[in-house]
Formats: structure tokens, C-alpha cells, sequence
């Protein structure tokens, strides 16, 4: 399958330190931990890695794995970074006909600190990640792509989200669109303008939270759908449903508005607590895979990335949202965000192994 991706680019030095050596403060009264540093102090790491990441380009990675032919579409700085970009995308047999350049800014850079449970503090200067303007999107750009994969837009950036979706739908893509938290609190609005021609949004649930208020506001109420569910067997974000200040909804509500002006499928993920899946027939839920935890960065990317391309290879969702989890598990057994993506085939291995640990909860929609 052709496909595309959008998104950033990113050089990841990646620190890890001994957990004796960084502390970490937990707030009792909210959900929030800190790593904390000595001032003054030169602390020796067990080890620092370079290596290529950010969104657009962990998504193409993962995407070629899967048997795809994929154009990554990034802006990059006129510097040394910019060549490991380049030789990153030659040895993932990538495309560099998407690559733009700009002199007026780096390419993008992150320090990542691992400690403690390794859900890394990420420091970022996202320079050329910042640059990408409608210009940069030009008719045709994404002509011959099945599929459009639109990883989070840096910034900036976020202004030209809405000509890259046109474009997708333009080129017949199948448009997946990965929001970032920013470009939903400064252009929520906009966004919500976008999405008819959206067909997957993909969003965790601190990202819900935040737009729900702006759909609630958006969107016709009539056009609201509850499940019909068992409590016995509901889930967390099933019962919880999505708290922002005080304004509350049901996931069935937020996810049945959300399509009511554009997806078909709203995607829903909650950490540890697995990823919902809203659809025409209903939500459907699949738990996490347990695993040996080095390092959570890109693991997102490595699940959307996933889901999306099985979708768009015809799988149902059960499946594929087996098989996101199940790669997305894979990537967090390492430090990097692509070390840890799997082949078409090795993929297809675990999920016979892994399926029947990974039960897919359905409820339907009420008549």
C-alpha cells in the first residue's frame, strides 16, 4: 500500500540514569511525579543514545515494517542533524522525496531523561518541525497515498493541518489524523472544521478531555448515542467517562458526536487502562499487553501507526487493535521509538500467540 506520513522530525538523545541517582517526587494530592536533578552536579548516566524520531518519521518506520511504501513528509534544518534524518530514511528503504528544508531554522532536537519507571521527561526544540506552511503543501503532494497518516503538528505548523487534510481527501487517502494536546487547546475550533474530512482520529484521553468542552459547543446534541452495556463487564472509561473542569460527558457521547460531523472511527487510548475504539457498529475495547517496560516514547506512534494501517488493509477491528497492541508493546521493551517495531510477519506471529490474552470487549449502540 502507498502511504504518507506528515508530522515532525526529530534527533532523540536519550539519557538514562540510575534511579539512585535522580529523584522522584510523587504529588499526593494530584496524578503528577517529577524527576528531580542536584544543581551543580555532573551525574554519571548508564547510558546516552542518539538516534532518529518524531512522529511523521516513527510513523513512516513503522508503516515500511508493515509492508508499506511510504513518502515521509517532515521539514528538516540545512545541519549535520538533517543528514542523520537522511540516512535514517536509506536504510528503512523510505522515500526522501517528501524531505523540505529550511535554513532558518535546526532540525528538530529532544533530550529524553529516563529513570524510575521510565516514562521519560522529554525536553524539545522542535526548530524546522515549527516551519511547515500551506506553501509547503502543494497540490498533488499526496497523489497515489491510499493511506495519509498526519502525526501531531509542531506549533506553527498546526496552521497548515487543515490544507494537509484536504489534500489527503484530495488524493482518495484513507486520512488519519494523531492531534497533538497543543494544536487542540489553540485551534480546537479549526480542528473541529477539519474533521469531516477526517476518517480516524486518534487521541488519548487527556486529549479528549481537553476538546470535549469545544464539541460539546460544536456539535448538534441530538446527534449524542449511548451503548448499550452491562455493568458487570464495563470498563474504566466506560463508567468514568471524560472530566474536564466542570463539564462531563460519556465516552459513548463524546465518541458518537465526534463522528456525527465527519470520522468513522474515533480511537480512544487510556495507558494502562487499554484503547477504545468507536465505530458505525459501536465501541469496542482492547487491554494492554503486559510487558518489561525500558521506555514508553513512541509508543504511540508505534499504536496508531498500527491500527491505522490494518484498518486501511481491510482488518476488522478487533484485529486490528489486537495487533497495535501488540507492536506498541514491542516498542515499549526499548529505550528508542523504532527498535521495538515489528515486520508484517513477526507481528502476524505474536498475534496468533498473544490474541486469546487479549480479549476485545464490544457494546452496540442503542437503538
Amino acid at each position: 500500500m502507498k502511504t504518507a506520513t506528515i508530522g515532525s522530525a526529530m534527533i532523540d538523545i536519550i539519557t538514562i540514569v540510575a534511579d539512585n541517582d535522580i529523584e522522584r517526587i510523587s504529588m499526593t494530592n494530584a496524578h503528577n511525579s517529577f524527576l528531580m536533578l542536584e544543581q551543580g552536579r555532573k551525574i554519571d548516566a548508564l547510558n546516552i543514545s542518539t538516534h532518529v524520531g518524531g512522529g511523521a518519521i516513527n510513523a513512516a518506520v513503522s508503516l515500511a515494517r508493515l509492508g508499506h511504501e511510504v513518502v515521509p513528509n517532515v521539514k528538516i534544518g540545512e545541519d549535520i542533524e538533517s543528514e542523520m534524518v537522511r540516512q535514517l530514511l536509506r536504510h528503512e528503504k523510505l522515500s526522501e522525496t517528501g524531505l523540505m528544508t529550511t535554513d532558518k531554522a535546526i532540525t528538530g532536537c529532544s533530550v529524553i531523561i529516563a529513570s524510575h519507571d521510565r516514562n521519560a521527561s522529554i525536553f524539545t526544540a522542535r526548530g524546522a518541525n515549527c516551519r511547515v506552511t500551506d506553501e509547503d503543501i502543494r497540490e498533488g503532494i499526496f497523489n497515489g497515498a491510499e493511506l495519509l497518516h498526519i502525526a501531531p503538528m509542531s506549533n506553527e505548523s498546526a496552521e497548515a493541518f487543515p490544507m494537509i487534510c484536504q489534500r489527503g481527501k484530495e488524493a482518495g487517502a484513507f486520512v488519519v489524523a494523531n492531534p497533538g494536546e497543543r494544536q487542540i487547546t489553540r485551534r480546537g475550533k479549526e480542528f473541529l472544521d477539519t474533521a469531516r474530512n477526517i476518517d480516524l482520529i486518534n487521541i488519548n484521553r487527556a486529549e479528549a478531555e481537553i476538546m470535549m468542552p469545544a464539541l460539546l459547543d460544536y456539535a448538534k446534541p441530538s446527534n449524542m448515542r449511548a451503548i448499550k452495556m452491562d455493568q458487570a463487564t464495563s470498563k474504566g472509561l466506560m463508567t468514568r467517562g471524560l472530566i474536564m473542569e466542570h463539564f462531563h460527558c460519556s465516552l459513548s457521547g463524546f465518541m458518537s458526536l465526534l463522528m456525527s460531523i465527519g470520522p468513522k472511527f474515533v480511537l480512544v487510548t487510556d495507558g494502562t487502562g487499554g484503547a477504545y475504539l468507536g465505530c458505525e457498529e459501536g465501541i469496542y475495547h482492547c487491554p494492554i499487553k503486559k510487558t518489561n517496560v525500558r521506555g514508553t516514547a513512541g509508543a504511540g506512534d508505534g499504536f496508531t501507526s498500527t491500527f491505522g494501517a490494518m484498518l486501511g488493509d481491510g482488518k476488522g477491528p478487533e484485529k486490528a487493535l489486537q495487533m497495535a497492541t501488540i507492536n506498541s508493546s514491542s516498542v515499549c521493551e526499548y529505550v528508542d521509538t523504532q527498535s521495538g517495531l515489528l515486520t508484517k510477519e513477526e507481528i502476524e506471529r505474536r498475534y496468533e500467540v498473544d490474541a486469546p490474552n487479549l480479549p476485545v470487549s464490544f457494546w452496540a449502540w442503542q437503538d
